[in-house]
């Protein structure tokens, strides 16, 4: 019996809508008001009591399911006498028998594209112990969201194996031309039933015609059309490694999921090149199976000149000048320490944060507790420094041109939170992104050429529930999304010597960790190993370290080390009664800038710096403030040179604008004005 619209679930998830649905029950999005998100809910029919023994079985292994191109299991139920439930991540987007419907065969490349992240799935699930059958590969169960991601959906038929025998919940998925022969019955279903199912995928694709159901070509009531006999242009390695997938014997086919992966990787020179990405093209506006429209996803347009942008006066294109020319000037700097908070603390500010936290740290507008209130407090109170600052002195270095005189950083100036670029010594300020849902976070490439961002972004936050990954050119031109998880990933952090990204993710229990994507193979891994809440990682110039804030010993974030490995982990920073956020380091990699505010009694939000010395682990932390001013100063970033910081700062308890200062502290300056936010500065690198 169909669920209706409104039904509370298992007292938790509201149905809004019916997604797709077959002889053993369907699948609905719902909303889980428990956490206020978007989900899928597979029903199954209840048969009999083994069925529900094994469906609890099944429905806990698929829960622990981890993978970029698998929806996430989290939560598994039955109701007497109606039927199994799984919940899973709500994809958005079309499917890809919805796309094949309305477009036709598809280009080569996306079929390499959806070949590759599907058998990298299939890969993942038949090396698991015990393996995990998927039973049901057809382009109805693959979805591509409106940034392009490929997914494996639909878990309500999987199959785990136990040495000769294995075991199902459901009855068998059997579509015509998808289902290999022994699926029928004829024999023992394994691994390369998934990869003739994916095979038969590939084969539609390409051609635009489903293959011949494979009973029937078993039996010999037909064979199969070969692929070149319907798509006339169809490279001859394709065509062969697609045939050989649809073999009727599993023996003849590709043994295993990695071998296809590997096939498909080779199949083309151009694919490689987009790999990294993990994505195919964007579908323009479809609509979804409850007739909704789908949004188109990103469209970046580059801008020119000062769209959007304030007017700047005589005085402040003056004001470039004086600081580029005071930063030449300078010779030897000392530096002192701060400490730094968001200005939405009135209502946790003697609150202590939970291990629920999504974002892991307070001042996150994305809590799990349905009950916490940020608000604008103009009553905070500044808290006196913890140690003395010392002093230091800089090694002078011409201060650098080019790229170094820009900072890239999020406004919502024209309306939406988009990339923008500073130019130091024009004041010129131009748009770099004009994306629906918006984009915030941006991070340079070693090389000064490329940025790394997230969106969606719709204001600024500690914690971004459903944000992805992206790669644009500085001048706003070639997009591309890389491989993410639908449950958040943030905090993109580029290695500076290395293709390597570090980043915040929630697709682990939904709990901040800090992963690392590699761009030359498009593979991710954890690094956090999930202990705590982890997040907010940044590179030390040498690539050796990543500094990160964590939850690891106190209930507040501190800032830690380890490397890229995730291993040799330190703690760098304990501030007592204080909160430390949004490390960066400097240049030299002998200092690192951080936020901090106090947890108890709240405060204003300022810059600290502390050194790192090799005994950091026994003498303790060098911890200083880096400028008096009662100003909420957060998200710093150095000059290449050193001897500059950028930051957001509300000294008015406004809104967010940029600012610079020496890194002692001296010589504050505003940098823009605007009636919205302007957040996340980033300087861009200086290469020779």
């Amino acid at each position: 019996m169909e669920l209706e619209i409104g039904t509370l679930l298992n007292g938790r998830y509201k149905i809004q809508g019916i997604l797709g649905k077959g002889g053993m029950g369907a699948v609905y999005d719902a909303v889980d008001e428990s956490l206020g998100v978007t989900v899928a809910v597979k029903e199954n029919h209840v048969e009999d009591e083994e069925g529900l023994k094994q469906f609890r079985k099944e429905a806990t292994l698929l829960a622990g399911l981890r993978h970029p191109n698998l929806p996430r299991v989290t939560d598994h139920f039955v109701i007497d006498g109606q039927g199994q439930y799984l919940v899973m991540d709500f994809i958005a987007g079309e499917d890809l028998k919805q796309r094949l419907g309305r477009v036709g065969a598809l280009p080569e490349t996306e079929v390499l594209l959806i070949g590759i992240a599907i058998s990298d799935a299939l890969s993942y699930l038949h090396t698991l112990n015990p393996p995990v059958l998927h039973r049901d590969i057809k382009p109805g169960n693959i979805r591509i969201t409106p940034a392009g991601l490929v997914y494996l959906v639909d878990f309500g038929l999987a199959k785990t194996v136990q040495g000769t025998k294995a075991t199902t919940t459901g009855a068998r998925g059997l579509t015509p031309g998808y289902s290999p022969p022994e699926q029928y019955g004829t024999a023992r279903t394994d691994g390369r039933s998934d990869i003739y199912a994916l095979g038969a995928t590939l084969y539609i694709m390409l051609t635009g015609s489903a293959p011949a159901d494979g009973l029937a070509v078993a039996i010999n009531q037909t064979t199969l059309a070969p692929v070149q006999s319907l798509k006339a242009d169809a490279s001859p390695e394709i065509s062969a490694l697609i045939e050989q997938c649809l073999s009727v014997k599993p023996e003849d086919r590709f043994q295993k999921a990695a071998d296809l992966k590997a096939a498909l990787l080779s199949a083309s020179e151009t694919v490689n090149q987009k790999i990294a990405a993990g994505t195919i093209s964007v579908p323009p506006a479809p609509q979804d199976s409850i007739g909704q429209t789908i949004p188109s996803g990103i469209s970046p347009q580059p801008v020119s000149g000062h769209r959007g942008t304030a007017q700047k006066s005589e005085k402040k294109s003056k004001k470039w000048v004086g600081i580029m020319l005071g930063m030449i000037m300078v010779a030897a700097l000392a530096a002192a320490g701060v400490a730094f908070v968001p200005q939405l603390f009135s209502a946790v500010a003697n609150s202590t944060p939970t291990s629920s936290d999504q974002g892991g740290f307070p001042g996150s507008t994305d809590s799990i507790d349905p009950t916490l209130t940020l608000a604008p407090s103009a009553t905070l109170t500044l808290l006196p420094s913890e140690t003395l600052a010392p002093t230091v002195t800089f090694t002078p270095a011409p201060t650098p041109q080019g790229g170094g005189s820009q900072i890239a950083f999020a406004s919502d100036r024209s309306g939406e939170v988009q990339l923008w670029l500073l130019t130091l010594e024009s004041g010129e300020l131009v748009q770099v992104t004009d994306i629906r849902g918006g984009a915030c976070q941006p991070t340079w490439s070693p090389d000064a050429q490329r940025l790394i961002f997230i969106a969606p972004c719709s204001e600024n936050q500690q914690s971004y529930r459903g944000s992805s990954l992206f790669i644009v050119d500085v001048d706003g031109t070639d997009l591309n999304p890389l491989p993410s998880s639908p449950i958040g990933d943030f905090d993109p952090a580029w290695s500076p010597v290395s293709n390597l990204i570090a980043f915040t993710t929630l697709r682990d229990f939904n709990r901040a960790q800090v992963w690392i994507l590699d761009l030359d193979t498009g593979e991710s891994h954890n690094v956090s190993n999930n202990v705590a809440s982890d997040s907010q990682p940044t590179w030390s110039p040498d690539g050796e370290q990543i500094a990160f804030v964590s939850t690891r010993v106190i209930n507040r974030g501190q800032i830690w080390l380890m490397d890229p490995q995730g291993e040799n982990v330190i703690e760098f920073s304990r501030s007592s009664t204080r909160t430390n956020l949004e490390p960066n380091w400097s240049p030299d990699g002998d200092l690192i800038v951080y936020t901090q505010f106090g947890i108890q009694g709240g405060g204003t939000p300022n810059l600290n710096g502390a050194f790192w010395v090799e005994d950091t682990v026994t003498t303790g932390l060098n911890e200083f403030r880096i400028s008096q001013e009662a100003a909420g100063m957060r998200e710093a970033d150095f000059s290449p040179d050193g001897r500059w910081i950028v930051f957001a700062s509300n000294p008015d308890f406004g809104s967010l604008d940029i600012y610079l200062m020496r890194v002692n502290g001296s010589e504050i300056t505003q940098l823009t004005e605007s009636e919205g936010q302007d957040f996340d500065p980033a300087w861009r690198p200086y290469v020779p």
